[in-house]
């Protein structure tokens, strides 16, 4: 039974026409309405027929959009209720605008509040006054995801985020640190990593007829590869490396908020 209403849920605007779709949505069982629908827009208490006059006048594209959360997710954040999921909407809709390339004048949008058991979730349809000119690319697509999802995980991702810059910090210091002992062994000709010291001294002599700056961005093409040529070194010493693990673990779980996909944890 969960399964069908997903699946009538997410497929719905091919069944229907855009009319019969925005009906769906506003009064559909699970729809959370005041009144005899649960339809809002840029206005708290949307009027249906309204609605789907503007609709049928409409003669461009229209994007319908549905934005999911796990229940547990939409407890503890305080998005179980449709007030709650229209002031994020308002709040963001300049952001949709710049996503479909339009000005936010320009905009046209209306939604409703599905409390479904384990997936509570808004419908949503957007499209432009001025038919075409607004189109929706995989960019604006992420931008749309990216400004809701920002919105509704802040706390916890500014958490990550600080976690993340600590754990990136001591990656360089550990990684500084590994450079300055490899360095001392070189001096003292008893280095255990031949390869990166012959690479070292390589990159040294090199730099010495490189004028301005020195940093990384600057660089020949051949030197940078040469740079990553001995990050790739130092990774292989066991504390750059669990530095380095630590700080993919929290780009994944922030990666996590926006991708559908696991991502694969480059070198």
């Amino acid at each position: 039974s969960a399964l069908i209403s997903a699946a009538l849920d997410s497929h719905m605007q091919n069944l229907q026409s855009e009319n019969g779709y925005l009906r769906y949505i506003a009064t559909r069982p699970g729809a959370e309405k005041h009144g005899a629908h649960g339809l809002f827009g840029r206005e708290d208490n949307a009027n249906l027929n309204a609605a789907m006059r503007d609709l049928t006048a409409h003669d461009g594209n229209v994007w319908t959009i549905i934005y999911s959360l796990h229940r547990e997710d939409a407890e503890r954040l305080g998005y179980n209720n449709a007030a709650a999921w229209r002031k994020l909407l308002v709040s963001q809709q300049n952001k949709f605008a710049e996503a479909f390339h339009i000005p936010a004048s320009a905009l046209h949008w209306y939604a409703a509040y599905h409390d479904a058991d384990t997936h509570p979730h808004i419908h949503m349809m957007a499209w432009s006054k001025k038919p075409g000119q607004a189109y929706l690319n995989r960019e604006g697509i992420r931008k749309i995801k990216s400004a809701l999802t920002n919105q509704i995980f802040q706390q916890e991702l500014l958490h990550i985020y600080e976690d993340k810059s600590q754990s990136r910090d001591e990656l360089v210091r550990e990684t500084r640190s590994a450079m300055l002992a490899l360095a001392q062994k070189m001096q003292n000709s008893a280095c255990e990593h031949p390869e990166a010291e012959q690479m070292i001294r390589e990159l040294a002599l090199e730099l010495g007829s490189v004028k301005g700056k020195k940093s990384y961005g600057y660089l020949p093409k051949d030197l940078k590869q040469k740079v990553d040529a001995i990050v790739d070194q130092m990774e292989l010493l066991p504390s750059v490396y669990e530095c380095y693990e630590r700080w993919w673990k929290l780009q994944c779980r922030l990666n996590d908020f926006y991708a559908e996909k696991e991502r694969q944890r480059p070198p």
